[in-house]
């Protein structure tokens, strides 16, 4: 099972499935997402039966019954995504609980390098990058998320190198939200020892090494943007063009004419998967999508679940400090992205953060 436990990884947090769609072939990208469900239920049926999360549980069931009663397209897709969900937060806990940090850490920085590959050798005129992730803000959620947890690495050198990967990576896709949380990081991590000030060190190495590139074609825009900030003149026009408040404010009127049960599945995913408000884009929010599409129920759901693990991670914050830097990296990535029930590597990422202080919870009450 101990290979299993690392296809699914593999298949998860490298994003295999969506990447062959894109990039390789619809025929594959099928073969190997039906692989990864495969896997799941495999892997359920052959380890120990854990309790499923059931706000995931509730979340799916009410999101998914009250956002179908709008619905008017494909039922067939409706039920096979329903179907999808379902099989993943039931049969993925147990791999969850027994998948430390350092392996989630060493299996993103493969995706991080898958990053640079872009960038340095399939570079295009677009100018960011996401290597196995599609999609740069995606990518810079995992660049992010992998760099917090190199601080659970025991050797300080692979501790430093990993680092400087991810944040040479975050930086290639040019993500508004990846320099943020990257400098929210650091400063909690200085906060928790002084000695971490050298990874700032590093990650200011990365920056300059990357305004320094001229080998790769970088978005014209936002690198110029970027260099801006080291200026007496900060191009504040690009850095907020197009930010996720526009975004959300375009979909406002449409939320607000039914919160209680919402527009319908997936009408605030943009085209051509929506087609509300005319917008091709979606809301990038994914309190504001639920809310929009299923209502209020499941909106107060995916707040107490979410508002929880930060509330419980801060609790535990002297014991296990990184808990709560990855419960605010979930917390911000949802407040840009709408793309919730059907991105894997999101509620792989929520189901281990439940375990782990689940069973922290457990272990302190049996210590007692």
């Amino acid at each position: 099972m101990q290979i299993l436990k690392y296809i699914l990884l593999v298949l998860i947090l490298l994003n295999i499935p969506t990447f062959s769609i894109a990039n390789i072939s619809p025929g594959l990208g099928s073969i190997t997402s039906m692989l990864l469900l495969l896997c799941v239920i495999i892997f359920y049926f052959f380890e120990e039966k854990l309790k499923p999360i059931i706000p995931l549980v509730l979340l799916g069931l009410s999101y998914y019954m009250i956002s179908s009663l709008s619905y008017t397209e494909d039922t067939t897709e409706f039920l096979k995504d329903v179907i999808r969900y379902f099989i993943f937060i039931l049969g993925i806990r147990k791999l969850a609980a027994l998948t430390s940090k350092q392996e989630i850490c060493i299996i993103l920085l493969f995706g991080a390098i898958s990053i640079i590959i872009n960038a340095f050798l399939f570079s295009n005129a677009y100018g960011r990058y996401s290597g196995f992730y599609i999609n740069p803000n995606k990518a810079g959620f995992i660049c992010i998320i992998g760099f917090a947890l190199t601080y659970s690495l025991q050797r300080k050198s692979i501790k430093l190198a990993a680092q400087f990967l991810f944040a040479i990576a975050g930086l290639m896709t040019l993500s508004r939200s990846f320099i943020l949380l990257f400098l929210m990081v650091n400063v909690i991590a200085i906060f928790i020892d002084k000695k971490n000030i050298i990874t700032l060190i590093s990650g200011s190495i990365a920056l300059i090494l990357i305004l320094s590139l001229s080998s790769i074609k970088l978005n014209t825009d936002r690198f110029n943007a970027l260099k801006s900030i080291f200026s007496d003149d900060v191009d504040t026009t690009t850095i907020t063009k197009e930010s996720r408040d526009e975004t959300w404010a375009k979909y406002v009127d449409g939320i607000l004419t039914n919160p209680l049960f919402g527009q319908g599945y997936k009408k605030l995913h943009g085209k051509p998967k929506g087609t509300y408000n005319n917008d091709d884009v979606g809301v990038h929010n994914t309190f504001l999508m639920i809310i929009g599409e299923a209502g209020i129920l499941p909106f107060i759901l995916v707040i107490v679940l979410y508002l929880s693990m930060l509330i419980r991670s801060f609790k535990i914050f002297h014991n296990e400090p990184l808990y709560i830097i990855v419960s605010i990296l979930l917390f911000s990535y949802l407040m840009v992205s709408h793309n919730y029930f059907d991105n894997f590597l999101l509620l792989f990422m929520t189901v281990w953060l439940y375990d782990k202080l689940k069973s922290h919870e457990t272990l302190t009450l049996n210590t007692q």
